[in-house]
């Protein structure tokens, strides 16, 4: 395989705080899926672009290992097990500090440190490669030498593993950083499976989807559960033969 040269030359770095009644499994504002999410969709009153301010952005993963020795013993030598858990990530950057303007991104980073985002990071403007997810904010450094442009160093540490968007403008495909549900159980609301999967937005995702509903009759009165589309827009439930919107009449 030949070699790869990348570089950033238009790149994208936004945040925008996850609302109160925003879904658990959403990864971008409004739930949008990573394909079609763009950056007007983090500039609202509660977001920030940080792009023109940053000199370095990325994503990074540390492994989670744990090593489990057994000691030596007459009849053998000592034996390391190492065990493999979830990787964790954080949304790395520099920033240069605009400490003198009232409502730069050093003052957005103060104002919401420890809250909850969604981050977009983008390495090719709005075309792939990108990466969208949850972290959470972490004030920038206030000041620094004389005489020198100041830069501020970000590590946010990311809630949930993130989705990426690897690729080009021509050429891509979507790499979930959880599942898509592949089940659903009826209740009110019911629950999707495996635990802690990505939703279908509505009844047709779940078609498309193939979701298979628990029980395969009819769903009862009143059953149904939450897509990834907030409110009733995003509420299904199981006929006994297909996927409706609503809640089950």
């Amino acid at each position: 395989m030949a070699s790869t040269v990348f570089k950033i030359t238009n790149g994208y770095l936004a945040l925008s705080l996850v609302g109160a009644s925003d879904v658990a499994t959403w990864q971008t504002p409004g739930g949008k899926p990573i394909t079609t999410v763009v950056l007007a969709d983090y500039t609202s009153a509660n977001g920030a672009d940080l792009s023109c301010q940053v000199t370095t952005g990325a994503l990074n993963a540390s492994p989670n290992t744990t090593d489990d020795t057994t000691p030596a013993t007459f009849c053998g030598p000592e034996v390391t097990t190492t065990s493999v858990g979830v990787t964790s990530f954080t949304l790395d950057a520099t920033i240069l500090q605009d400490v003198s303007i009232a409502a730069g991104v050093s003052a957005y980073l103060f104002e919401h440190d420890t809250k909850e985002a969604y981050f977009l990071l983008g390495l090719d403007g709005a075309n792939p490669p990108k990466a969208v997810g949850r972290c959470r904010i972490v004030a920038g450094a206030f000041g620094g030498d004389a005489r020198v442009t100041l830069t501020a160093t970000l590590s946010l540490p990311v809630s949930r593993k993130p989705d990426i968007m690897f690729g080009n403008a021509t050429t891509s495909r979507v790499v979930l950083g959880t599942p898509l549900a592949t089940g659903a159980t009826a209740g009110t609301p019911g629950t999707w499976t495996p635990a802690g999967s990505t939703p279908p937005a509505n009844a047709a995702g779940a078609t498309t989807a193939a979701v298979v509903a628990s029980p395969a009759t009819a769903w009862t009165t009143g059953q149904y559960v939450q897509g990834s589309t907030a409110g009733a827009s995003g509420e299904m439930n199981w006929t006994g033969t297909a996927w409706a919107a609503g809640r089950h009449a």
